[in-house]
């Protein structure tokens, strides 16, 4: 339990690519992640295959500020971070949900919103 207690401050994500892009290196990844995260105390990433990977945090604190945001702008690539499960295998994951942005031309003023 010690392990699983250890992984407390750990948090999943998957890196959505678009069609034709090739993806990153750990390395180059971080690179990227950086200057977003320049504010969080350390941090690491390790690769799981089949596009995913676990980031690990210092503190509870940098857990939640990166989960506050839905998805990392990764260009090109959107990063979508979950919490840490037990047992994770990458393998066995199903995408359940999609991001998609919609636009509606001619839509009226009083239709606009910027969250829906």
């Amino acid at each position: 339990m010690a392990g699983v207690e250890a992984c407390k401050h750990n948090l999943h994500g998957r890196i959505i690519w678009p069609k034709g892009a090739t993806p990153l290196t750990v390395a180059e990844l971080k690179s990227k992640l950086t200057p977003l995260w320049k504010d969080f105390s350390k941090w690491g990433i390790s690769s799981l295959g089949k596009g995913y990977y676990e980031f690990v945090f210092s503190t509870l604190e940098d857990v939640r500020r990166v989960r506050y945001v839905a998805s990392w702008i990764l260009n090109p690539g959107l990063l979508k971070l979950f919490a840490w499960s037990k047992d994770f295998n990458p393998r066995v994951q199903q995408n359940v949900s999609a991001q998609v942005w919609v636009r509606f031309y001619g839509l009226s003023l009083e239709y606009w919103r910027p969250n829906i």
